[in-house]
């Protein structure tokens, strides 16, 4: 009997010895730096290994750095694309990750995308680019923000405006990490006109938030759709002369700050520029772009015109003009300009969606060389073709899009 505890006290403290040798193999301060080089899918796995780790990944802190990591390294961004039936008013999301490769010309590839949702389109549908990892979709009684990297999403609280237009735009505050949506009820059309912006209100996402009036007043303005967030600044269109829906020389564009919560206006240089119908980032910095088809969904004819924001406060902008070269076998007539992802490649891709293979093409405008990326797993998908209506589907990609380990 005294053997046979002796024996135990022996594995027990072999065991001790082996447990403590195995946690204290990796230092406790270099376990987070560990885990904030693996992608989302292993973190997310790792969330069952112990409490320590899980308490590490779900802290805000990683969460940001590890956002932070993902930011930086271009050769990882994705894209997400949007495509809709035009008859049924259905959206179907997919994801993808970049494919690169060194050196220039004319090159081909593949990847694989990643079908994630449907959801019912209707009157005034909010799909936002991709902010930091997430997304906004969704009508203004129903919106949501969806991860792509973690499947999760949060319903929005429901706003108040009855029988107003409201417009949606989400951003990020790079400093405290907080996602903000930033929602805008524009008034009833007075005389064929434009209705001015009122009710202005914002939420942070978060436990228990709800909708609260922004204090700061922004000069009276309607607001558009065309919108994006870079460093923590909200840009998006709009009009400061109301009386008419054809008139743009008073288009501008506006920017919300997300951390300080203030607005200002920022005047458009020309009136050509007035016509841009998207905004990218092009060197860090804010972009309209004007393709002379009107964009996305009208053509495009293989010339690309940038006015780039060089200073918002006096006003300044470049003007940045690029001319894509025509490749054999590729219709560039139906090739509509979606953006300019990390790297500086910028993003094209068929209006409509048509079997066997979609796909992608990436400008490199400092070799000026032209490269296509197959994107599986996509046009083979029976849920989108459900007639024989080619022309029956519209398509919105985002490029930029980085893994979040954010769990709504």
């Amino acid at each position: 009997m005294e053997r046979q505890k002796s024996k135990l006290a022996k594995n027990n403290n072999i065991s001790d010895d082996v447990r403590t040798n195995r946690e204290g193999s990796i230092p406790l301060d270099l376990i987070p730096e560990i885990l904030k080089e693996l992608p989302v899918k292993t973190l997310a796995r790792f969330l069952c290994v112990s409490k320590p780790w899980s308490s590490i990944i779900r802290n805000r802190d990683f969460v940001k750095s590890h956002l932070i990591k993902s930011s930086k390294t271009t050769h990882t961004q994705g894209l997400i694309f949007t495509f809709k039936r035009k008859r049924h008013g259905k959206h179907f999301f997919f994801s993808s990750s970049s494919q690169r490769q060194d050196g220039g010309g004319e090159s081909s590839l593949s990847c694989a995308a990643s079908y994630h949702m449907k959801c019912h389109s209707q009157p005034y549908t909010t799909s936002t680019p991709s902010v930091h990892g997430l997304i906004c979709y969704g009508p203004p009684s129903k919106l949501m923000v969806y991860n792509p990297s973690t499947r999760r999403s949060i319903a929005l609280p429901n706003v108040d405006a009855h029988r107003l237009r409201m417009y949606h735009y989400l951003g990020y505050d790079p400093i405290d990490g907080d996602y903000k949506m930033l929602c805008l009820s524009r008034g009833m059309h007075v005389r064929r006109g434009r209705g001015l912006a009122h009710k202005i209100q914002v939420l942070t996402l978060g436990n228990g938030s709800s909708w609260r009036m922004i204090e700061d007043c922004p000069p009276p303005h309607s607001p558009e759709s065309p919108h994006i967030c870079i460093d923590g600044v909200l840009y998006y269109g709009g009009y400061l002369d109301t009386s008419t829906r054809l008139l743009r020389k008073d288009h501008v564009v506006m920017s919300f700050d997300v951390r300080s919560e203030k607005f200002d206006m920022i005047k458009v240089p020309t009136e050509r520029a007035t016509r841009f119908t998207r905004m990218t980032r092009y060197d860090g910095k804010l972009a309209l772009m004007f393709t002379g088809y009107g964009g996305f969904g009208c053509g495009y004819s293989g010339y690309i015109e940038l006015w780039v924001l060089e200073d918002a406060a006096r006003h300044e902008w470049s003007n940045k003009n690029f001319v894509l070269p025509r490749l054999a076998s590729r219709d560039t007539l139906f090739q509509v300009f979606c953006g300019i992802d990390g790297s500086g490649e910028f993003v094209l891709a068929p209006e409509t969606l048509r079997p066997p293979t979609f796909y992608v093409l990436y400008y490199d405008p400092n070799n000026n060389s032209m490269r296509r990326v197959d994107i599986e797993g996509i046009a083979d998908k029976k849920l989108l073709f459900w007639d024989d209506d080619s022309d029956r589907r519209t398509i919105s990609i985002f490029p930029g899009h980085v893994e979040n380990l954010l769990f709504l």
